[in-house]
């Protein structure tokens, strides 16, 4: 069973439903052709899947499927869920790439499906929808509506860091962005796609999101796409701003990291929480420069992305025991020496141009759904 709403009224809150600081993992994933251009198999893909391997459900664009984990004690749980969906689709013979957005892909390319939700969406967003965006969402269980609140406010301070360390969609449309993640360039022209605001407590996020649900015609809070949200229709609150990742060793990193980050914001005063336009402007030097950019800190000063990866790291250490999930987050220092993603994509197209990259980013992401989470990625130059 993975996080999934069974109420018919979201905001009803089903926090403590499971055990507290319970992970889920999800992530969307692109599929390709035998010549690595997008292809729309995702009905056939859900309609086949095996549900012992996990949950495979189609997303908003007929070219890409979504993975969920069970809910999980531990990031290693929910991982091994997900490296054995991508096993179960390369052994079928279908081509996945792990990456924010397809490199090459032209504009308009791929088809939407008709579901009643998705075809709201399609009408509501119209040409906005210009190729599918892929990205890694971390839901962690909440004990109770209070104790949600001050996790989600906290976790919104190292929103810029992890766009940073997530980075991995540096091209788009066949050309580089001269960003480290296009993807959220692209959906930050979706409506309600923002640094998420503050609240004061679990009310003033009800009122809020019914608002803002009343305004734009929606059937409820899960059209309000922030970068991070408050779910209490599955118990959660819920990251959503990383680039999915083609080496599941990045994604279980930053599964951890955010893991760790959310227990301690749990209990941190949030007091000192800098300014949601400040937060914003930092997220956005992460999502062009990557682990090259200058972040605020919680302090409101500004560090390279390094130094304070390497901070939160450290914090993140003080409860990867609790968490169980101290091999997965020391893979973060590997992110701060390699680079992003993005690093990764830009020397491989140096060196082998825009068809050597896709083949890359396809042998990347089967690589670890077939041969398992120890395999080492192969170097890149």
């Amino acid at each position: 069973m993975s996080f999934t709403a069974t109420s018919t009224d979201l905001w009803e809150s089903r926090f403590g439903i499971e055990p507290p600081f319970s992970l889920g993992v999800e992530e969307e994933l692109l599929l390709v052709d035998p010549d690595n251009q997008l292809a729309d198999h995702s009905a056939r893909i859900v309609r086949e899947a095996d549900p012992a391997q996990g949950d495979v459900d189609r997303e908003l664009f007929k070219a890409m499927v979504e993975s969920k984990s069970e809910i999980s004690a531990n990031v290693r749980e929910a991982i091994s869920a997900l490296s054995e969906i991508r096993r179960e689709l390369v052994d079928s013979g279908i081509r996945i790439m792990g990456v924010g957005t397809h490199p090459a892909a032209p504009s308009g390319e791929a088809d939407v499906h008709q579901t009643p939700r998705y075809s709201l969406i399609e009408d509501s967003l119209q040409g906005l929808l210009r190729t599918p965006i892929c990205g890694q969402h971390i839901h962690v269980g909440m004990p109770d509506a209070e104790t949600a609140v001050r996790a989600y406010n906290g976790i919104r301070v190292h929103i810029p860091l992890l766009n940073a360390f997530a980075a991995n969609s540096p091209f788009w449309f066949g050309e580089d962005s001269g960003l480290a993640s296009s993807r959220t360039v692209i959906f930050r022209s979706y409506p309600r796609a923002a640094m998420p605001p503050q609240f004061d407590d679990f009310e003033h996020f009800c009122r809020v999101t019914r608002q803002v649900c009343t305004a734009g015609g929606l059937e409820d809070y899960t059209h309000i796409w922030w970068d991070a949200r408050i779910h209490p229709g599955i118990g959660t609150i819920e990251f959503r701003a990383a680039d999915t990742q083609f080496d599941l060793r990045r994604t279980a990193a930053l599964s951890a990291l955010v893991h760790c980050l959310t227990r301690l914001e749990a209990e941190r005063d949030q007091s000192d929480i800098p300014a949601r336009e400040a937060l914003a402007e930092s997220s956005f030097q992460a999502t062009r420069h990557g682990l090259e950019a200058e972040l605020l800190n919680r302090r409101g000063g500004l560090v390279p992305a390094r130094d304070l990866g390497r901070e939160c790291l450290a914090e993140a250490a003080t409860v990867a025991g609790e968490l169980d999930c101290e091999e997965e987050l020391a893979h973060v220092e590997t992110i701060l020496e390699e680079g992003c993603g993005a690093d990764l994509q830009r020397r491989v197209h140096r060196q082998h141009g825009m068809a050597g990259l896709l083949a890359y980013l396809v042998r990347e992401s089967a690589r670890l759904g077939v041969e398992g989470l120890a395999t080492q990625t192969e170097k890149s130059g």
